[in-house]
């Protein structure tokens, strides 16, 4: 790379969230460049190879895959879905417990199966299954195009509360709480310590939607994700360490490699963790003191110890015959957490699962993968020195082993090739405290928008995957964060308000970005701003005297509507398709709002509302308003957002 090369946008780090993220931005006509140190692209989402074994380091099952459901769309959307083979798995897990195993089926069987086994809790299973579809529909609907009413959004209610809480609404059987907390291990905490709608929508995506394999795993992933970004014309480079983000005037203006390069963007987008951003990657120490403060309130996620098997024979054959089992000593998962943290290896609860696939090409024919894999303490294992470590690995490894062949006693026989994943390889292959895995813990208290945001306190600087507000850790989570982030990207980049997408053809050609507009649309007609008056109710107004936030943002939205409604005629010579005779829906999203406290009101007093509005391609657009206090002309609130009018 010359040291003069420029792009729009760079992103350190090609993890899932960072991949995800530059394909957004491609999507939307900018050049992105995607720098990643290791010698491979995916972060956690890569293979490894061991003596003619290809070992996925993470990847077990998905959710959402079928078609319609949330990563089905946006890998669609992303046009990485044609390059991957997904298969299903039926029933999604088998789930062993002290006293009974169970198959739990995903999407319309599951209810019918908890009632079979669970009779007395047949209201709170349909209960149940009923509040974690609406958590993940509002959820999806916000993610997708900001369509839902705030005043009604379901997953709210469950804003600081535990999984623990949400379950005890539903079930009085610890048993049930047990079997519905069993992907605790995905959300990094048990149901009593991790955030109810990150639980929720985790566990519910599986439920109802099922479990999906991509064959070759993680790595097949990833690779799909690179190679659509090749034929879009952007660049991802490996083997390029970055040393340094480059800060000029408080703003993030590139990077400097390792190798002493220079690369510059009006953007940078980094998938790496905070810590390795604001505390080795900026140098200036003044810009790192808000993130110190904030950094000290916030945990991070557990980390994995994972036991890469390779046999001489199918997983099967060797005794494990389920392609995902979870092994559990206790239906109670905070006794289960505080044994994996304390590291009483012996009775610790783990997932067993089957690799062993002859058309994936990663293993001979006739030979077989299996990986066991459980929560760790991270710091256990980063906080040691060498010599220690060496040590407690070997006799970790042991330990697993004797665990495990209890109940899967021919294992042991069949094993050719045998490696352990800790907490300090993460941290080495990452930089993530403690191989932290999952971004910050997902506590009620840092999940949702408790989190870091995407867009940092240095100008043009900006986070993607599981650190980062949005999406959390895991695959699906960091996928979704990608989105997130490009959304606040855009708005602050000098392209925003481009229409363009891209369509990517065969490779050879790798002619792919296209301008795509409406050319019977004039967005050159000038609507006027309007002024609206509104009477201030008892109810808008907070004891203190002063116009309740959630008042202000009403009054807007019912502004943003009523602008609408007024300009439908002059609209309609910018949308044609739209016929102004009909009744139009309007949804005002994305909103960026500020409100001015301390000014006192009573009922009665009259609100200006100016509003401004600025057309885009068919149904959308972007508004500017602010609210006055009509009597001293005092600004309350102002706002910007998006609109999707639909007919």
């Amino acid at each position: 790379m010359s040291s003069h090369n420029r792009t729009d946008v760079i992103v350190i780090g090609s993890g899932l969230g960072g991949l995800s993220c530059a394909l957004h931005l491609a999507k939307k006509g900018l050049s992105v460049t995607v720098l990643e140190k290791q010698p491979k692209v995916g972060g956690y989402a890569q293979n490894f190879h061991r003596s003619g074994y290809d070992f996925d380091v993470s990847l077990h099952l998905l959710p959402s895959m079928n078609k319609g459901a949330g990563l089905h769309k946006l890998l669609k959307y992303l046009q990485v879905l044609d390059k991957l083979k997904v298969e299903e798995h039926t029933p999604m897990f088998t789930s062993v417990f002290p006293d009974t195993t169970y198959k739990l089926p995903g999407k319309k069987e599951a209810a019918h199966y908890l009632k079979s086994v669970f009779p007395d809790e047949a209201a709170g299973i349909d209960g149940y299954i009923d509040a974690i579809n609406r958590i993940v529909s509002d959820n999806g609907k916000l993610f997708w195009d900001g369509d839902i009413d705030l005043k009604n959004f379901y997953p709210a209610q469950y804003f600081k509360q535990t999984y623990q809480q949400l379950l005890d609404r539903f079930f009085t059987n610890p048993k049930i709480s047990g079997l519905l907390g069993q992907l605790w291990q995905s959300t990094g905490l048990p149901n009593t310590m991790c955030a109810a709608n990150w639980s929720a929508e985790v566990f519910g995506s599986h439920l109802i939607t099922g479990n999906y394999y991509v064959q070759g795993g993680g790595q097949a992933i990833s690779n799909a994700m690179t190679q659509t970004l090749f034929e879009a014309g952007c660049k991802v480079y490996t083997s390029s360490l970055v040393k340094e983000i480059i800060i000029e005037n408080r703003k993030a203006t590139g990077v400097i490699l390792e190798s002493g390069e220079h690369l510059f963007a009006d953007s940078v987008i980094s998938n790496a963790g905070p810590d390795e951003v604001y505390l080795n990657l900026v140098k200036d120490e003044t810009l790192c003191k808000p993130y110190i403060f904030k950094r000290k309130l916030l945990k991070p996620s557990i980390s994995l110890l994972t036991l890469y098997i390779g046999l001489d024979t199918s997983g099967k054959n060797a005794g494990v015959s389920d392609r995902t089992t979870f092994v559990n000593h206790t239906y109670d998962n905070t006794v289960a957490f505080n044994n994996a943290m304390n590291e009483n290896f012996d009775i610790t609860d783990y997932i067993i699962s089957d690799y062993t696939d002859e058309n994936a090409g990663t293993h001979n024919k006739g030979a077989g993968i299996v990986q066991i894999l459980e929560p760790a303490n991270g710091a256990a294992w980063t906080d040691i020195s060498r010599e220690t470590y060496e040590d407690k690995k070997k006799k970790v490894i042991e330990r697993i082993l004797n665990k495990v062949s209890a109940r899967f006693p021919r294992l042991k026989e069949h094993i050719k090739v045998l490696d352990l994943g800790t907490p300090r390889t993460m941290q080495l292959a990452t930089r993530n405290p403690g191989g932290a895995v999952y971004g910050w813990a997902q506590s009620p208290d840092q999940a949702d928008n408790w989190r870091f945001s995407g867009k940092s306190h240095i100008k043009d600087l900006y986070f993607t995957g599981a650190w980062a507000r949005g999406g959390g850790g895991g695959y699906m989570g960091a996928i979704v964060n990608g989105r997130v982030t490009s959304h606040q990207v855009l708005l602050g980049h000098k392209k925003r308000d481009d229409i363009v997408h891209f369509d990517v053809v065969k490779p050879k050609t790798m002619n792919v970005i296209e301008n795509v507009t409406e050319t019977s649309s004039d967005y050159s007609l000038n609507l006027k701003s309007e002024i609206y008056t509104v009477i201030a109710e008892k109810d808008d107004i907070s004891p203190m005297g002063e116009l309740l936030p959630q008042s202000a943002i009403k009054i807007l939205s019912s502004s943003a509507d009523r602008y609408v409604e007024d300009k439908k005629h002059d609209l309609h010579k910018i949308w044609p398709l739209f016929n102004p005779q009909k009744k139009w829906n309007t949804t005002y999203f994305q909103m960026r709002f500020l409100f001015v406290p301390f000014l006192q009101l009573k009922p009665g007093d009259k609100l200006i509302v100016e509003t401004s509005f600025i057309p885009k391609q068919s149904g959308k657009g972007e508004f500017t308003q602010n609210i006055y206090f009509k009597k001293d002309n005092k600004k309350v609130a102002n706002a910007a957002g998006r609109v999707l009018v639909r007919v």
